[in-house]
């Protein structure tokens, strides 16, 4: 029979645990904001250019962790899809406040 490791098995708990933890953390940080603009807008999404372009770098960054993970993009493919992520943040930082109207831009 196979012996049991103890502090390879608490390993593994701990592991789990604070796994679970960052999840249920980033599952409230997600939902929190929409309850927010719910009670101070009366909608939990309005398509603001800063809110979809928000979304659109978490979706490139997505797409670049599932390519690396899933796919196993090294190299050149990955790091151009690094630099996608990358000009996406930029734009939604500057370029949106800059360029934009909006409820969370100054320009437009």
């Amino acid at each position: 029979f196979p012996t049991f490791d103890q502090q390879r098995g608490d390993a593994w708990i701990v592991a789990l645990t604070g796994a679970k933890q960052k999840f249920y953390t980033g599952l409230q940080v997600a939902k929190d904001p929409g309850v927010w603009a719910n009670y101070a807008w009366g909608t939990y999404w309005s398509w603001d250019p800063k809110e979809t372009w928000s979304l659109i770098v978490w979706f490139v960054y997505a797409a670049f962790l599932h390519a690396r993970f899933t796919r196993g993009w090294v190299g050149k493919r990955a790091a151009w899809l690094s630099i996608a992520g990358f000009a996406a943040t930029i734009f939604c930082y500057l370029g949106v406040n800059l360029l934009l109207s909006g409820l969370h831009s100054y320009g437009g």
